[in-house]
């Protein structure tokens, strides 16, 4: 997740919410920071951490084998966009293995993903799908609403799907069952996103209640 607090304050959440590690980023400026967190129930290793990106190795044995997960927050420059996607590249071009890549990419895929506002940039739409389309990554299949942020102004609404689970073909193949979900959250403009690597049918994901006393805190997302 993106955080704008201090690795204190990250800290007392992830315990309350029942989880045992953690890897941070710490906030610089006015720029959100960077939080994964996990329970001992499961292995991941850290291989490279940044402001924008946490990438691990992510180990279970309730799944079929290893995957590579990335997690990235797309920060609002264009310029600054491109520098992760020239990692990404570069992490692609030797990924063998089932690779994950979920996150806030704050990109459009097309104009469809878009609702209230002015269009999004064709220029910019293109390079994204270039961006994917280098890495060999392709959208999971999804389920709940399109759009995963909303500005939430009772005027002007503007919906887009800045929030994605993105996959190569080995992740797709190993983990046939994936499905993701966009849960609508309470408290917060971003849907969470959720992916379930064994998704059975009859099952059925909550909504996500973000609860204010967790945080103590307003700009805590």
């Amino acid at each position: 997740m993106e955080t704008k607090s201090n690795s204190e304050k990250v800290r007392r959440i992830r315990e309350r919410c029942g989880f045992d590690q953690e890897v941070f980023v710490e906030p610089i400026g006015l720029a959100g920071g960077l939080s994964v967190w996990w329970q001992n129930s499961v292995s991941l290793t850290v291989l490279y951490k940044s402001k924008n990106i946490i990438h691990v190795l992510f180990e279970s044995n309730s799944l079929a084998g290893p995957a590579f997960i990335t997690f990235v927050y797309g920060p609002p420059k264009e310029g600054e966009r491109r520098v992760i996607w020239e990692l990404l590249r570069r992490v692609a071009a030797s990924m063998k293995e089932a690779w994950l890549v979920v996150g806030d990419f704050n990109d459009l895929l097309s104009q469809m993903e878009k609702e209230g506002g002015n269009p999004r940039s064709i220029r910019k739409i293109i390079n994204f799908q270039s961006y994917l389309s280098d890495c060999n990554l392709i959208d999971l299949e999804f389920k709940g609403s399109k759009y995963t942020w909303c500005n939430k102004r009772p005027s002007g609404i503007v919906r887009e799907m800045l929030d994605r689970a993105l996959s190569n073909m080995e992740f797709r193949e190993s983990f046939e069952r994936a499905m993701v979900f966009h849960v609508e959250p309470i408290g917060s403009d971003h849907h969470v996103i959720v992916v379930d690597c064994c998704y059975r049918e009859e099952r059925r994901i909550r909504a996500f209640k973000f609860e204010a006393n967790w945080t103590q805190h307003d700009d805590f997302m």
